[in-house]
């Protein structure tokens, strides 16, 4: 049979700080409207690059 107790369980100690998880958030946020920005900006001429580098990297 289980007991119940009246003790809280007290947050982690070991939790990431506020400040550290915003900033990881922010530098998320920054880094995929970058991404968007490029492919708006370059659109397909970006795929084309990608796909010539993969050639040259696997040959096959």
């Amino acid at each position: 049979m289980m007991s119940s107790t009246s003790e809280r369980i007290a947050p982690a100690e070991s939790s990431v700080p506020r400040l550290v998880r915003r900033t990881g958030l922010a530098l998320l946020a920054v880094a995929l409207l970058g991404a968007a920005y490029l492919i708006w900006a370059r659109g397909e001429a970006m795929i084309v690059d990608l796909s010539t580098l993969a050639g040259r990297v696997w040959c096959f």
